[in-house]
């Protein structure tokens, strides 16, 4: 049986979709989260909504008025999350890179004094570890405070950083892609060309059934 050029085919749709989402991450920078956010929220608003008016409009009459309350209402509230989603995408973005820049410096922070508490005083290595060390979680600690800082410069690294990520995710599910497709179409030529050979063989012996059972004259 054949093999379906659907995986590859998706594998290489899911490639070109991810790297143009880096390539818009990278262009629109700190303004990528309050887009993604703003989306997110009016399709949350238009989906509930629209589930909200077919729940009025066509109750199923199996349901208790209990159910058609409580159904009523979680659609409200979505409704309500989602718009305000895209009303306050702007807020919710600075207060995204401020919480991340807080957890970053903490975290930085907390390793600094574990790399020092556990270190090896009489081991060279170790303080070339510990120098080391010292450097990035510093580096860390202060790419912490300037998310916290200045947010927009927090979500305008977030993004360019998510968009390389997405752009080199999308390569390799190209490249797998072109590799996956010539596996299937590779198998599919094998395929056919056994099916062929079977073919000829199956042929080859019927004639040579009907040669020996013809009769011989004397």
């Amino acid at each position: 049986m054949k093999k379906s050029l659907f995986v590859a085919n998706s594998m290489t749709i899911s490639g070109i979709v991810l790297a143009i989402i880096g390539v818009v991450a990278i262009v629109c920078g700190e303004d990528f989260f309050e887009h993604l956010i703003q989306i997110a929220g009016g399709a949350i608003a238009l989906m509930s909504l629209f589930m909200l008016v077919m729940r009025i409009v066509k109750s199923k009459d199996g349901d208790s008025k209990l159910e058609k309350t409580l159904m009523i209402v979680m659609f409200a509230f979505a409704l309500i999350g989602g718009v305000l989603l895209f009303c306050f995408a702007a807020q919710l973005t600075r207060i995204f890179a401020i919480i991340l820049g807080a957890i970053i410096l903490l975290f930085a922070v907390g390793m600094l004094i574990v790399t020092l508490v556990y270190r090896e005083k009489k081991s060279k290595l170790s303080l070339v570890y510990l120098i080391s060390s010292l450097l990035v979680l510093i580096a860390v600690a202060v790419l912490g405070y300037m998310f916290i800082r200045d947010p927009e410069f927090g979500n305008k690294v977030m993004a360019i950083a998510l968009g390389v990520l997405m752009i080199l995710l999308g390569l390799v599910l190209l490249f797998e892609s072109f590799m996956v497709r010539k596996v299937i179409k590779l198998f599919n030529e094998n395929l056919l060309t056994d099916g062929q050979n079977v073919e000829v063989e199956t042929v080859e012996a019927e004639a040579e059934v009907v040669e020996e059972e013809k009769p011989t004259v004397e």
